[in-house]
């Protein structure tokens, strides 16, 4: 009877408190929901480019069949090398036919299909040149002996690299981790040690409290951002072609973003253990939805819209197409701009909850 009236007392107390009983109870639900449509490895929205003449009835076919499957969405080239639609983030993949045209060259046994593959994300890669493998052979099937030849060019990962792929991924995270538990840690510290209100009451003004508490856990990111890239290159081999200004620039921007969501967060818990708890489910639903694992192009379309306002995501984006691809500048400042406006939002209610706690 001891034991059972200890147990129904921690209960109670889990329970009353309704931060701890919202993030227990609430936090699996919306998980699953999230976690069963972002964790798929279905490769579809495949964005394809095609070069090929009017005339070329065998090109045409196996880009037709490939956009009917269902798994690729057309990309414009008007005006385009079919490099730069690749290196901008524009395609995934493009075909090009032969000089001449796929037509002509098969029908004299002898032709041959370029296809152009993004393999910064290689399990990516892999699939689209399967899906394309395959649907070559279909569409050629009752064509004459040879089959038509398809040379595979993997651009910025040549050997598919998983590390690669990852690595990115896994510099986002941490360094999203760790800015954003010592931010909302800190000040849930103060608040549980009762000196929170002794800052308050201390004669400065509340802008500088929030910059006291936001400034130093920034110079902090920035600093590991450096270690984690060095560790990378050590351990990893992890190339770097980016302009390093820009990255040092776009990192300024992501550790701020990172800043803000532990301000945030911290004015929604009163301890540390609330703290760890909030800052746990939400960093894990921002890593689902990064793209650091599981690519974003494969999720629903509400999905990809919410990746598109969480700036762990254009981290990743950027850190990938930075390091293996040099930073194509208007892929760049798109992200770094979508990045910047969810990060202003995010600022903006971190400041307005913040004030409301100060008061």
């Amino acid at each position: 009877m001891k034991l059972l009236g200890f147990i129904k007392k921690e209960l109670i107390q889990t329970l009353r408190d309704p931060h701890l009983a919202a993030m227990i109870l609430f936090a699996p639900v919306l998980q699953i929901l999230l976690f069963g449509y972002a964790l798929t490895n279905d490769v579809v929205n495949i964005r394809l480019g095609a070069y090929f003449s009017p005339s070329d009835v065998v090109c045409a076919d196996i880009y037709n069949a490939a956009l009917a499957s269902g798994r690729f969405i057309p990309v414009d080239t008007f005006g385009k090398r079919p490099e730069d639609l690749v290196q901008s983030g524009l395609a995934d993949a493009v075909i090009i036919a032969p000089e001449g045209g796929v037509t002509r060259g098969h029908g004299n046994a002898n032709g041959t299909l370029q296809l152009l593959i993004d393999a910064s994300n290689v399990i990516r890669a892999v699939a689209v040149d399967g899906f394309i493998q395959g649907i070559t052979q279909k569409a050629c099937a009752k064509s004459v002996e040879p089959p038509l030849k398809l040379a595979v060019r993997t651009l910025f990962n040549p050997t598919l690299e998983t590390t690669t792929f990852t690595v990115p991924g896994v510099m986002a995270m941490i360094l999203m981790v760790l800015v954003m538990i010592s931010t909302c840690t800190s000040i849930a510290k103060e608040k549980e040690s009762g000196t929170f209100e002794t800052i308050i009451s201390a004669p400065i003004k509340r802008r500088h409290i929030i910059l006291g508490k936001t400034v130093p856990f920034a110079m902090i990111g920035l600093l590991n951002t450096f270690v984690i890239l060095v560790a990378g290159r050590v351990f990893f081999d992890l190339p770097f072609v980016g302009s390093l200004p820009l990255f040092i620039l776009e990192n300024i921007v992501f550790v701020t973003c990172a800043v803000f969501c532990g301000i945030l967060l911290s004015t929604f818990v009163k301890n540390q253990q609330q703290s760890m708890l909030c800052c746990f489910f939400v960093i894990f639903v921002l890593m689902m939805l990064s793209g650091s694992f599981f690519s974003i192009e494969n999720m629903p379309a509400w999905l990809r819209a919410l990746a598109r306002m969480n700036p762990m995501a254009h981290h990743t984006f950027l850190l990938r197409n930075m390091l293996l691809k040099g930073g194509n500048i208007k892929y760049v400042i798109e992200h770094m701009v979508e990045a910047l406006l969810a990060g202003a939002l995010i600022a903006v209610f971190a400041f307005r909850r913040f004030r409301i706690t100060l008061n």
